[in-house]
């Protein structure tokens, strides 16, 4: 995103979407628009965030939609448009002060996440904390929380320069891993399998950050999963262990997801109090939260947390797998409306489902898009993010993704099936400019 802001006259402007009271068919919803309709702020406009816009309206409240100018499907999704820069947190209390907003969501990124942590704090919203989100969005501060509260998470250090790095690779076991602390996704980290990789590395990820610091960890051997979850007023509304699907490059990153993920769930006791015990050391509350983690010689371990709903479809396939609609929840929450009841479907009737990200072919632009199959039945979705003319290049992390795939099935070797012949119809024609 551009920082058109920088060049507005007012830190932000505000512009009225109104809809159409005629557009709300549902009475009981109409009843609430008239009398308790809340206004619901969300931090992002863009492709991603327009399932919670429509989420919000749905349970009738006043969606604004605030990020930056620009081309941005959210403007035109919400009910109301608010121009700041969700970057600068004081910048966005600000504008939902004048607003007088009744709660404050984003899902999918961390973009606005200090933001809203900042902002939930200084007006009392539902959210996760300032101390929290500052904790989400530096993974040093975040892996010293973990060892703090006895966490079970990879060896690591700070790195300010070369000096700091040649120590600590001195004091790790090969291969590591070097990360850019203030990056979501793959973006400034490498694995190094030697010494000379992690010292070419290096300016590769203090090149992503703006800190004047790195970290350089163990880089654990097993397997790499998820786990989606959400916290209220201090106990787990749920928690969901997810499968991977990894696309191969350094390091490996997930291009999807599959639940049940069946291989975890001897684990899942653990799985349990290690995600307990790291929302503690963050002092996670009234939010989802995101996990990487590893499952390595009958051990769990956290590789990081943040404080908002996951990316790669995990909103939808949460939703299709417990029967609801997860980005109402998340709109519930943010508003302070009990959400526990929502997940307590028992396990034998959650729906396996698996959803997977679409990769362009080659690098250049977009000549023709054939879906070849419609959505329906166990087809929940099958979408992409691109155009005809649309620039694309292979994927290097879950940005570059052109569309998405949601399936369900009564197993997940039955989602397995029906995506692999999904994916084998869709023809993506990439040529050159």
């Amino acid at each position: 995103m551009s920082r058109e802001t920088d060049e507005l006259p007012l830190i932000f402007m505000c512009s009225a979407l109104s809809k159409s009271m005629k557009d709300i068919r549902n009475p009981l919803i109409l009843l609430r628009w008239e009398n308790t309709m809340k206004k619901v702020m969300i931090l992002g406009a863009s492709y991603s965030l327009v399932p919670l816009i429509h989420a919000a309206q749905r349970l009738g409240c006043h969606t604004i939609a605030a990020s930056i100018p620009g081309d941005y499907p959210g403007f035109a999704a919400a009910d109301e448009s608010c121009f700041c820069d969700i970057t600068k947190p004081e910048e966005v209390l600000q504008a939902a002060q004048s607003l007088q907003i009744d709660g404050i969501a984003t899902c999918c990124m961390d973009v606005g996440l200090r933001s809203l942590g900042y902002t939930a704090t200084k007006l009392g919203l539902p959210g996760p904390s300032w101390e929290t989100v500052q904790l989400c969005t530096d993974k040093y501060k975040m892996k010293q929380a973990f060892v703090k509260a006895g966490v079970q998470t990879a060896a690591f250090f700070q790195i300010h320069n070369e000096d700091e790095l040649a120590s600590a690779c001195g004091q790790l076991r090969f291969p590591v891993i070097i990360k850019a602390v203030d990056q979501m996704g793959s973006r400034g980290i490498f694995r190094c399998d030697t010494r000379e990789e992690v010292f070419a590395r290096y300016p590769q990820t203090m090149a992503a950050t703006a800190k004047d610091y790195c970290i350089l960890e163990e880089f654990l051997t097993g397997t790499m999963f998820g786990v989606e979850a959400m916290l209220e007023h201090g106990k787990l509304a749920y928690f969901l262990p997810l499968g991977n699907v990894l696309h191969q490059a350094n390091p490996p990153f997930p291009i999807g997801h599959y639940v049940p993920w069946t291989e975890g769930a001897a684990f899942e006791d653990k799985i349990r109090t290690q995600i307990e015990c790291a929302a503690e050391a963050l002092g996670a509350d009234n939010c989802p939260l995101d996990f990487d983690m590893m499952l390595k010689d009958g051990e769990v371990y956290v590789i990081e947390a943040t404080a908002r709903a996951g990316a790669t479809c995990i909103a939808e396939q949460v939703g299709i797998h417990f029967g609801i609609d997860y980005y109402e929840a998340i709109v519930r929450l943010c508003t302070g409306e009990p959400v526990a009841l929502l997940f307590g479907r028992e396990k034998s009737a959650r729906v396996p489902c698996e959803v997977r990200l679409l990769e362009a072919p080659a690098d250049g632009v977009v000549q023709k898009i054939v879906p070849g199959t419609e959505t329906g039945g166990n087809l929940a979705e099958l979408s992409f993010n691109i155009s005809v003319g649309d620039t694309v290049r292979r994927m290097e992390n879950g940005r570059d993704r052109i569309g998405q795939v949601i399936v369900k099935g009564n197993s997940p070797q039955a989602c397995r099936r029906l995506l692999d012949g999904v994916l084998e119809r869709i023809q993506v024609q990439v040529g050159d400019a």
